[in-house]
């Protein structure tokens, strides 16, 4: 278990979870990060093993849009810097590092509106990889959906640019 966090603490740019010896590597792109890190998990982390061990994983890459680390999404509103100074890098070479990836940061309307189209950059720089992309579904937005409440039989599906 790694996480690449800031010396201040506010922003997580990755977090990674071996999962078995032998498989592919999955990143997964929610909206923001909670407070996992390399020893402590969250309800979504829990999540994403979970689905990384039934797609065959040997571990799971996580980032995200907005690096900041919150609890809850209606606090990247008062980030100064929700994205981080570092997480375009760190998303490049998460993107690099997977063999598939799965975004999915849920609705786009929990964020404030000027955050938005920072969703569309990250999904046209996923897309623009030539790897696979999938999602667990999409949102009444079009969003690709969040797996926390999804049940472990919830397919991938591919996401075409």
């Amino acid at each position: 278990m790694t996480a690449i966090i800031s010396e201040c603490g506010t922003y997580r740019y990755r977090l990674e979870r071996e999962l078995q010896l032998v498989g592919i590597v999955v990143a997964f792109f929610g909206v923001n990060p909670s407070w996992a890190d390399s020893v402590i998990p969250d309800q979504t982390d829990m999540k994403w093993r979970g689905f990384g061990k039934l797609l065959g994983a040997r571990k799971y890459i996580a980032g995200n849009p907005f690096a900041f680390r919150a609890r809850e999404v209606r606090d990247l509103a008062k980030a100064l810097d929700p994205i981080g100074p570092f997480n375009d890098m760190h998303l490049g070479q998460i993107i690099g590092d997977a063999d598939l990836l799965v975004p999915c940061w849920g609705d786009r309307a929990k964020l404030p509106a000027a955050l938005r189209p920072h969703l569309d950059v990250l999904a046209r720089r996923i897309h623009g990889s030539g790897k696979p992309v999938k999602v667990f579904g999409f949102t009444k937005s079009g969003d690709p959906k969040h797996p926390l409440m999804l049940g472990y039989d919830t397919e991938l599906m591919p996401w075409a640019a």
